[in-house]
Order: structure tokens, then sequence, then C-alpha cells
């Protein structure tokens, strides 16, 4: 019986925990990039020719945003 009221104490404890977790609004860090104007059409361009754009990123989260790779595509 002593076991099962400590057993009971600890679910009750763990759920009043998760219960002010969620209710003071705690988020999971997370970044979230946006980019203005995600895509660009560069119309025809000559083999060889050197074009360029430049793409303004943002990051609109709550954690450091890291761009490790670009591909175009």
């Amino acid at each position: 019986m002593r076991v099962l009221k400590g057993i009971l104490c600890q679910c009750l404890v763990l759920m009043v925990w998760v219960g002010l977790t969620h209710a003071t609004g705690e988020k999971e860090a997370i970044p979230v990039i946006e980019i203005e104007g995600a895509t660009y059409d560069f119309h025809q361009v000559t083999q060889g020719e050197v074009v360029k754009h430049d793409f303004r990123v943002f990051n609109c989260g709550n954690a450091p945003l890291q761009i490790k790779n670009v591909k175009p595509g």
C-alpha cells in the first residue's frame, strides 16, 4: 500500500509539472528560416555568363539558424 501511494504521488507531481510547463508557454527553441523572394528568374543566360542575385534570409525563430549547404535548383 505504501508503494502504491508513493507511485501515485510521483505521478501527481509529474502531471502538475507537465501542466505548468505547458501553461507557461515554454516552447522548444528552434530556428525558422524565412527567405524574402525565395525564387528569382534569371531569364535567358548565355553560357559562361556570370549572373548573381542577393537573397535576404531571416531567422524568425528563437534559436540560432545555421545554413550549412546551398544548392541551385
